[in-house]
């Protein structure tokens, strides 16, 4: 989908703490959401996913931001790291100051995924729905040809479902969406700081 100067570029911002480890097993998620999303929608979906939305030569911080205001929603897997990292935190946080500047009270515009625990979450996190991706994350690259895959097939397509909705009823575009830089806290308290 081409985005015109004043539309979205990407249905959603995936956003995810890299990890080796878990690289493989999160470039298979992000794929099959992919997938998914497009029968969901009757349209190729566009996901902004770091490692493929960034091209040698960018500046990083600045094709992040753009790719955060330029997207509908967000697809964040929430783990205790997740909510360690700077960049992870400032990519929610931005998505939570569009949400109350929509006045969003009962449904938002994050769809999130538990990747690890969850009691090491912010209140604010802890709070919100999430697709259970836990008992199927892997650190193994063989873990793609088990049944516990097949299982996940099965959540990541109901997840689809949901993230459309969120997608087909996402508001108008607005240029000045905020973008929220926040630095992590180890205690989970999270303060705010405008770009």
């Amino acid at each position: 989908m081409a985005a015109s100067p004043g539309d979205y570029k990407y249905d959603v911002f995936f956003s995810y703490k890299r990890h080796g480890l878990t690289l493989d097993w999160t470039r298979e998620v992000h794929k099959r959401l992919q997938f998914w999303l497009t029968q969901e929608i009757g349209r190729e979906s566009t996901l902004f996913v770091d490692e493929e939305s960034i091209e040698i030569g960018d500046r990083w911080p600045a094709k992040l931001k753009e790719g955060l205001r330029l997207s509908r929603c967000m697809v964040a897997v929430f783990s205790p790291s997740y909510f360690q990292s700077n960049w992870c935190l400032s990519e929610w946080t931005s998505f939570r100051e569009r949400e109350k500047r929509l006045n969003m009270r009962s449904h938002g515009l994050i769809a999130p995924m538990r990747f690890h625990d969850k009691d090491h979450f912010p209140e604010d996190a802890q709070n919100v729905e999430w697709a259970d991706v836990a008992p199927y994350t892997s650190t193994v690259p063989a873990f793609w040809a088990s049944q516990r895959a097949l299982e996940l097939e099965d959540v990541l397509k109901a997840f689809a479902a949901s993230v459309a909705r969120i997608i087909n009823t996402a508001p108008p575009f607005q240029a000045d969406w905020p973008i929220v830089e926040t630095p992590a806290r180890p205690t989970g308290k999270i303060e705010l700081a405008r770009l």
